[in-house]
Parts: C-alpha cells; structure tokens; sequence
C-alpha cells in the first residue's frame, strides 16, 4: 500500500516517457465504481459508472525534495465521443488492472449515457 498526493493526469500515450523519470513507478487504486471529471467548459465535476472490476492507474512519482509524499499521476486516455459530450472533457480515466509482468490490461468503459441538457436557468 503506498500513498501518493494528486499531481494531475500521465497521458497514456506517453506513458513510457513518464515512467523513464527516476523513481517513477505505474501503480493501481483498489476496485473502483465511478469516476469523476471536471468539465473543461465551467469546471463541473460530472460523475460516471466505471466498468466492473476496473481500477485507476498512477504513475507515482518520487517524493519532492524535503517532502515525505510521492507526487500521483492518474493515467488518462483520449475520450471517445460519447464520454466527451458527457463529461464535456478531452480525457477520461484509463481503467484497467496492473498484470503481474508490469502491464496494464486495460477494460473499455462502460456505454456512457447522453449528455444533459443545460442547466436550469433562474426562474424569477
């Protein structure tokens, strides 16, 4: 078990690089149900189902000089179009699970619903 500070998101594409730093490791969370993200129009935190048995992966950086926590990366991917309408975000959660050689079996998210619509305006 290991404990990391929310450090911003390691883009799936470039995981490679992001795990050359020195005393970077790629770690998993315990079983998740949801995931939230936030809006990149208004900052809205917009919850949504996460597939059964899937859990969000970091890359855990080294601890900063003179602190004693490690810095977490939350590793994302590119959002299909249905989760970038929901989540009105270019990114979503990797989900997946670490295999025991290092590598990240990874888990399609589940169908996301359609977007709401616009927020109820004041009435008076």
């Amino acid at each position: 078990m290991v404990e990391g500070h929310w450090a911003g998101s390691a883009q799936d594409e470039k995981l490679e690089w992001w795990l050359r730093k020195p005393g970077s490791e790629l770690v998993q969370s315990e079983a998740i149900a949801a995931v939230g993200s936030e809006a990149d129009d208004d900052g809205e935190l917009i919850w949504g189902d996460a597939p059964s048995g899937a859990r969000l992966l970091f890359v855990l950086e080294e601890a900063p000089l003179g602190k004693n926590y490690r810095l977490a990366k939350m590793v994302t991917t590119a959002a299909n179009a249905a989760q970038e309408a929901y989540f009105r975000h270019k990114r979503s959660a990797l989900f997946g699970t670490l295999q025991p050689d290092g590598s990240i079996r990874k888990i399609p998210p589940p169908e996301t619903p359609p977007p709401r619509g616009p927020a109820q305006g004041t009435l008076f």
